[in-house]
């Protein structure tokens, strides 16, 4: 009778070892996922002050905002339009690493809502940028599904109508 009730005792501190550990494990999860989820938005935030920083460190850089705020009234030039498109990629990678990581859990919608509000705040601050952030959506055509990119759907509805007027013109 001593020995049934001694493997009972042990049974019963093994399933709340067992227990314990399985919640351990569950903690530990979640943890690493709020690590996970804070380096993504550390190295987000990073990347947006890397290219504050090149705009108040960089002469060459600071030049190129003019022409972004307002592209009818400067000369582009050539060396100019690669740089701009070189920083509509930075952001478009910015904002794709956004969705990504909401995709796989690292930040919640709101987060990714923050995220798409930018992109359309750098469009309307930026036109000079919407050549650039064109080429890249259309060279990307996955881009058209992620809700980070629904600013970039909207100027491509704007610009198509604008696109067609001047060859209406012509005729």
């Amino acid at each position: 009778m001593k020995n049934s009730h001694l493997r009972e005792t042990v049974e019963i501190i093994g399933v709340i070892s067992i227990v314990a550990a399985l919640l351990l494990v569950a903690w530990e999860v979640r943890q690493s996922n709020r690590i996970a989820a804070a380096q993504i938005e550390l190295q987000l935030a990073d990347s947006f002050n890397q290219m504050n920083m090149s705009r108040a460190t960089t002469p060459d850089f600071a030049r190129l905002f003019p022409k972004m705020n307002s592209p009818g009234s400067h000369l582009v030039t050539a060396t100019e339009q690669s740089q701009l498109q070189g920083l509509a990629w930075q952001f478009a990678n910015l904002y794709y690493s956004a969705q990504i990581a909401h995709d796989n859990g690292l930040i919640d919608a709101q987060r990714l809502d923050m995220y798409q509000q930018d992109l359309a705040q750098t469009l309307d601050r930026f036109p000079g940028l919407h050549a650039s952030f064109l080429q890249i959506y259309d060279a990307f055509p996955e881009f058209g599904s992620m809700p980070v990119f629904q600013p970039l759907r909207d100027l491509e509805a704007r610009s198509a109508p604008q696109a067609a007027d001047p060859a209406a013109d012509a005729d």
